[in-house]
């Protein structure tokens, strides 16, 4: 697989690298996600939207069950447990959706624009886009991303609380786009492998990252924040050893 010439502009930069090297160790010999047969009959749910809503309705299923269906109608005014996890699901996948073409906007026209501009100020330049920009290379990877990705941040999320630390909950927005981008990344060097062990490994990262975290915002006056992606962990930790020296 062939990525265009251009960098990520999201804090996904540790993350991207990781699940690169986990899928060179692991994936040897491993397929891609795109090999995947799918039956005739299922052949709809390799749209991309199509995929996701199902994905989601089936979270939402999950939480909503365990909410209780008294919570879901409090919440949602009157509407059933079904009615509420799937309009959701088609919510989230509509907001994918909303972001996807606005990538594809901005490769199609905003790009080139400034392509002009670029070259006279920075020779040579290539134009940094967000994470999405990945997607379309391989989406059964995202969705395979996604799902061990939130598989990896419920993981973390019981180790946590066995070690008594701070739970940081799972969210479905930085698994979906952390993970999803992950899960790209890993079928790029190791196929499934590299896909399911990859992102499993961004959802412990972004777990684990924050919780350790806390403790360093909290001494900068930023007691219980959290930041989701690896990169404000990683670089966190960084800039906390360099102050302790001077501390």
């Amino acid at each position: 697989m062939t990525f265009k010439k251009s960098f990520i502009s999201q804090t996904s930069i540790f993350y991207c690298l990781f699940s690169y090297i986990i899928g060179k160790v692991v994936g040897k010999n491993s397929k891609s996600t795109e090999e995947i047969n799918f039956p005739q009959s299922l052949t709809f749910l390799r749209d991309t939207s199509v995929a996701i809503s199902i994905t989601m309705l089936a979270l939402y299923l999950l939480v909503a069950c365990v909410a209780g269906p008294e919570y879901v109608r409090e919440l949602s005014g009157s509407d059933n447990i079904v009615v509420f996890s799937l309009i959701q699901a088609i919510t989230f996948a509509g907001g994918v959706y909303v972001i996807l073409s606005g990538v594809r906007l901005i490769l199609g026209e905003i790009v080139p624009a400034f392509k002009g501009i670029a070259m006279k100020l920075v020779p040579n330049s290539k134009p940094a886009i967000d994470c999405p920009i990945v997607f379309p290379y391989a989406p059964n990877a995202v969705l395979i991303g996604f799902l061990c990705s939130f598989l990896g941040g419920v993981a973390g999320l019981f180790i946590l609380i066995a070690l008594g630390l701070s739970a940081i909950l799972p969210g479905v927005v930085p698994h979906f786009f952390c993970g999803a981008t992950a899960g790209v990344f890993g079928n790029a060097t190791g196929g499934k492998r590299g896909a399911i062990f990859g992102s499993f490994v961004n959802g412990l990262f972004i777990t684990f990252l924050p919780a350790f975290l806390l403790p360093v915002l909290a001494g900068l006056g930023f007691g219980g924040t959290t930041f989701s992606d690896a990169d404000f962990g990683v670089i966190g930790f960084i800039l906390a050893k360099i102050l302790s020296i001077f501390g």
